[in-house]
């Protein structure tokens, strides 16, 4: 009987331990296609970033305020 029951234990414990390999292989598989689907979308779609240009030149794009070590609270 303790052979017995050992035995399916066994093979219980087999079929959970291949079923986890498995699935772990197809979320690998499954992980790789999406991120290739992912570089290809950047490839078909070169989304580049627009810049304001500047007023004039050197100039900055916000004003820088100078006097904020002189404010009193």
């Amino acid at each position: 009987m303790n052979i017995l029951m050992f035995l399916i234990g066994t093979i219980i414990f087999t079929i959970f331990i291949t079923g986890h390999i498995w699935e772990e292989k197809e979320h690998k598989k499954k992980e790789e296609e999406y991120l290739k689907r992912l570089a290809r979308y950047y490839e078909r779609y070169d989304i580049q970033r627009m810049k304001n240009p500047k007023r004039k030149k050197g100039s900055q794009s916000r004003m820088k305020n100078y006097k904020w070590k002189n404010q009193k609270l």
